[in-house]
């Protein structure tokens, strides 16, 4: 059965070129022998191959006009008969010749992807914020400083330890200012010394715990 390049790329036929872009870059990134444990898997590897034989013709208005009009036996046959780098001659039927043309470099590259993937990897922040017990249980307002970034962020009532927040475009800069993201866990910090008040009230939580009545926080 004759391939088609579309369904290849998830597409339908009538997508723009952003939308090829878009759909070549998901599935670059999901089966590159260097990402998602793809290493020595053969299947990952002969996806790989053909997502970016399909975007070497839909990415090339010219490619995708033909493609369109012969279809993909007739294209295949046209540009084997014609030769040079238009062609898909080769490994695989792939034509390395465009990688550094319309298959890997510029804004659809794989380089592109890769630079865009782990940048924003390695530009995020991840931070920890210690709260008391009472802000956990009743939620509240603070001010925190991170990465030379100040943010008013809200707790709110019976947030859980370990919970974490996500602050788009609050972590380290990359790619030219753009900046990724910051992560904040929260968590809980329980009082070592505890006053008199203090100490009453965690015996009426725990007398609350004994009596069937959940408390808060378990005790």
């Amino acid at each position: 059965m004759a391939k088609d390049f579309y369904e290849t790329l998830g597409v339908s036929k009538s997508a723009s070129i952003d939308e090829i872009k878009k759909a070549y870059r998901k599935l670059a990134l999901k089966y590159h022998p260097d990402t998602n444990g793809n290493k020595d898997n053969p299947e990952a590897d002969k996806k790989f191959k053909e997502i970016n034989e399909a975007y070497q013709v839909l990415s090339d208005p010219q490619k995708r006009s033909q493609y369109d009009q012969f279809g993909h036996a007739g294209f295949t046959n046209r540009q084997q008969a014609g030769g040079g780098a238009g062609g898909f001659g080769g490994f695989g039927g792939f034509d390395f010749s465009d990688f550094s043309q319309s298959g890997f470099g510029g804004f659809g590259g794989l380089c592109d992807i890769f630079e865009e993937f782990f940048g924003s990897q390695l530009s995020q922040v991840q931070a920890e914020l210690s709260i008391s017990p009472a802000q956990a249980v009743l939620g509240d307002k603070v001010k925190v400083s991170v990465n030379g970034e100040n943010i008013e962020f809200e707790i709110p009532a019976g947030v859980q330890d370990g919970t974490s927040f996500r602050f788009p475009g609050k972590g380290k800069a990359y790619r030219g200012g753009k900046k990724g993201d910051l992560i904040l866990t929260i968590r809980i910090e329980l009082p070592k010394r505890l006053s008199r008040e203090q100490k009453e009230l965690w015996e009426k939580l725990k007398d609350l715990d004994k009596g069937g009545k959940k408390s808060w926080f378990g005790l």
